[in-house]
């Protein structure tokens, strides 16, 4: 499945450097203020699956296109050494500098104004597994996007960086501490230029 890009405004923490956007933080901004929305999240299944190859609908989608639009890369259906299944997801980032990255969203296409998300309360660790095309790859992964004003935000966030290899490994972000009540952004990743196109695999995203 091809995804449509989508532009929008915010303000991304990419590694050190401030890309200046406008309503969207992607690191370092705990938000513990109460979810706003006419109407309660209902809690989640103990188990949430962002990404498995197995049929059905996720609760998030990969339509949240950032950053240089035209460079990015994305095939869910990949098929090129999955972790587990038959398919996994190739992301690729094919310029040399500035820099792109995909946000999964809930409800689809939507930076905070329309009512969604998922009560994640109880979740301990988001877990995924990556791996690199050459190894190298600096990537990072992220849950959590949205902050005030928009009137729908996400109550928290977390990010971490990673170089890949080109085996499949495990990384996970620790939840410790973290207000889940309503989590719109439910996973994403970015890329800064690194002088040459970047590609990497992701499969069997979940909180647990």
């Amino acid at each position: 499945m091809k995804t449509t890009a989508w532009a929008f405004g915010s303000g991304i923490l990419l590694g050190s450097a401030l890309l200046g956007l406008c309503g969207v933080a992607m690191a370092g901004v705990k938000i513990t203020e109460s979810p706003s929305g006419p109407e309660p999240v209902p809690k989640a299944a103990a188990l949430l699956i962002v990404y498995n190859d197995q049929p059905g609908r996720k609760p998030y989608a990969p339509t949240g296109w950032m950053g240089n639009l035209s460079a990015i890369g994305f095939d869910d259906r990949c098929t090129e050494k999955p972790h587990s299944g038959t398919m996994c997801i190739k992301s690729e980032y094919k310029a040399d500098g500035v820099w792109g990255g995909i946000a999964w969203q809930d409800p689809p296409q939507d930076w905070g104004d329309k009512n969604g998300g998922r009560n994640l309360t109880g979740a301990t660790k988001l877990t995924f597994w990556a791996r690199g095309s050459a190894g190298g790859e600096r990537v990072d992964f992220f849950f959590g996007a949205i902050k005030p004003p928009k009137p729908f935000y996400d109550t928290d966030t977390a990010r971490i960086s990673t170089t890949l290899t080109t085996e499949w490994n495990q990384y996970s972000i620790d939840l410790t501490g973290k207000n889940l009540t309503r989590i719109k952004t439910g996973f994403g990743w970015a890329v800064a230029g690194q002088g040459h196109p970047v590609t990497f695999y992701l499969d069997d995203i979940q909180y647990e």
